[in-house]
Parts: structure tokens; sequence; C-alpha cells
């Protein structure tokens, strides 16, 4: 009897070890699986990291490219701008020619039935580049300064004024329009200038007062007339020296600004020429745009026009 109650203890001290180790088995395992699952083989592992390694260059090439771009090209709230009027067209080709070669939007103020007034304008036309009609107009020095052909002088009548100025834009095509050539006696008269504008006005053409005097009329007859009008800021060269034009002309770049374009105001010397050309380099260089007089309008240049 004690021999048969010793072998039921000892199998079932037996079964209990048995349950025992398959339960240890079947923990070590669960935990094996859990490991299993969270490491991913060595092969996967290293691509991961190439990858997140190339995302990092790829950020940091990214960031240097950014910054560069921001040294080169800082953000521009307004671009400056210049315009820059070259006047007496007309006279001979050659200084149409240099200009055109500085490829900028130079504005270009031909004079009236000169010999190569409308060759000019047909090149220009061509070109693309603006153009004005550079009226000659009476000044106090008169007869001793002649304005030159086409002129419009303060004793004339209505008609013979309306009369001149036309054939005056018809050597002249394609025009968008127009700046006074000398004309200190008649931009001060009130009542002749508003008769012009309104004339001007049918036409759907500007004026550009080049401030030959300090008495002009051009606002109040501008106002009378609803026309568009601007006014000339800097002569460049009052004196023939290249050095003083090309001053003039970073003058007139340190003093624009994208709310307030300066017009300046310069003739075909070959000074002037050469300035406008070196100036031209520099403005490319600081951001600052050559424009046709015309963009200070937000006006189209006709096509075509006559």
């Amino acid at each position: 009897m004690k021999k048969k109650k010793k072998i039921k203890n000892a199998t079932t001290v037996l079964i209990a070890l048995i349950v025992i180790a398959v339960a240890a088995i079947g923990v070590i395992v669960l935990m094996d699986r859990e490991e299993t699952a969270g490491v991913k083989p060595p092969h996967l592992q290293e691509k991961q990291v190439e990858q997140l390694q190339d995302k990092a260059k790829a950020q940091r090439r990214k960031t240097k490219d950014d910054a560069l771009v921001a040294r080169i090209e800082p953000p521009r709230t307004a671009i400056r701008q210049v315009v820059i009027i070259i006047d007496d067209i007309g006279y001979d080709m050659r200084p149409v020619r240099e200009l055109l070669a500085i490829d900028e939007n130079i504005t270009f103020a031909i004079l009236p039935l000169l010999a190569h007034s409308r060759e000019a304008a047909e090149v220009l036309h061509q070109a693309n580049r603006e153009i004005l009609l550079h009226l000659p107009m009476e000044p106090l020095s008169y007869p001793k300064e002649k304005p030159g052909s086409g002129a419009l002088f303060t004793d004339m009548n209505d008609e013979e004024i309306l009369f001149q100025l036309q054939r005056n834009m018809e050597s002249v095509p394609n025009a968008s329009g127009v700046n006074n050539h000398m004309g200190s006696k008649f931009m001060a008269d009130e009542e002749k200038l508003t008769l012009v504008f309104r004339e001007l006005k049918k036409k759907n053409l500007f004026f550009i007062d080049s401030r030959t005097t300090r008495d002009s009329k051009t606002e109040t007859a501008a106002h009378k007339a609803h026309l568009k009008v601007m006014s000339r800021k800097i002569f460049l060269d009052n004196e023939r020296d290249y050095s003083k034009i090309y001053q003039a002309l970073m003058e007139a770049a340190r003093a624009s600004d994208g709310n307030s374009p300066l017009i300046v105001i310069g003739h075909p010397y070959p000074e002037t020429i050469r300035a406008v050309r070196e100036a031209s380099k520099v403005y490319r260089k600081k951001g600052i745009a050559i424009v046709p007089a015309s963009a200070l309008l937000g006006k189209q240049r006709p096509e075509g026009a006559s």
C-alpha cells in the first residue's frame, strides 16, 4: 500500500515537472517571437540607415542652396526703376545704332522734320524701343536761340498750333508720348499749353516735362486736359564730361526706388552714350531696371501706331 502511494506521488511530481517545463518552453518561445518581431534583418536595418543619411544630406544641400540664393537674389519688395531719355534724335543714325547696341529699354525723343526723323522712328519701332516726339517750343531766348523745324510759338493762333503739331507727329510715327525741346516761354503759357495737351489727350499720348523753366504750367494745363504727365528729375549732360555724366547716372540709381522711379534726360553725345553703356552694367548687377517712360504710367506702347 505504501509502495503504490509513493509511485502515485512520483507520477504527480513528474506530471507537474512536465507541465512546468512545457510552460517554460512556451514562455521562451513567446519571448523569442516578441524579440524577433522587434528586430529586422540586418540588411533591412542598413538600408534604412542609408535612406535616412541620404535624406539628411539632401536637406543640408537644400539649406545651403537656399542660403546661396538668398545671398545672390535678395527678396525684392520693389524693383528700382530709371527712365533714360535721349533727346535730339534725328540728325543722323550713328547714335541710334550705338544706343541700340547697349540692349536696354532706353527711350528715344525724336525731333520732327529732320533728315533722319522718320528713319529713326521706323528703326526704333522695329527694335521695340519707346519713341517720343521731341516737340520744339519757343524759348525765352528766341530769336537768339532757335528751337528748330516744327516749333510752336506763343504768337501762333490755335489753328496754326494744331496744324504744326499734327505735321510734327506725322514725321515721327509710332510715338507713345511727347516731351518738350526748349520751350521756356511756351511752357509758361497756360492757355497755349492746355490746347496742346487736349490734342495729346485725344490721341492717347502722354507728356514728359523736360523742366526747361521753373514757370512751367504743366500741372495746371494737364489737370484741365485730363492728361497724364511726368517730369524730368536729372539732366545728365549739361557738361559733356564722361565722369560727371556717369556720376549723374549713379545718383539716379541711388535716388530711385520701387515707388519713385526717376526720369533722366541726356543727349546723343559720345560721352553720354559711353556713360549709359557703363552705367547699365552696374544697374544690372544692382537689380535696377531701365524702363520705358510709359511703364511708369502702366501704359502699353502702340503697335503699328502712326
